[in-house]
């Protein structure tokens, strides 16, 4: 069945479409944020309107060599998954600094270019 409109149903749903439109808008209050106004819309971590970063799927195991590996899913453009391996030897400098950085406040300023602050300033 097809779900397009012919010109015979368009004629019949369009002005019950319009009247249902211009019913719905009266009253409205419609905002309009003035950098919202386009497609070049700033995704920025300073955009204080930008809630929900983009997070990958994650996954943390651990391999046959007893190392934890820490994998995300691999994105549209990427042939494989990006991992990272850590020896075991190493998981408690590595857990340690994560948790100062999950414990720290959270600062949502750029770093300068080629500055890394770990989350912190």
């Amino acid at each position: 069945m097809s779900t397009q409109a012919t010109s015979e149903t368009a004629k019949e749903i369009k002005p019950e479409l319009m009247q249902n439109h211009s019913e719905a808008r009266q009253g409205a209050i419609v905002v309009h944020h003035p950098m919202h106004h386009d497609d070049r819309f700033d995704w920025s971590v300073n955009n204080e309107d930008v809630l929900l970063a983009e997070q990958r799927t994650t996954a943390v195991y651990v391999n046959r060599w007893g190392q934890a590996v820490i994998r995300q899913e691999r994105n549209w453009d990427e042939e494989s998954d990006p991992f990272m391996t850590i020896d075991h030897k190493h998981l408690p400098a590595v857990i340690e600094r994560l948790q100062e950085i999950a414990s720290a406040p959270l600062d949502r300023d750029e770093p300068d270019p080629g500055e890394a602050t770990g989350g912190r300033r």
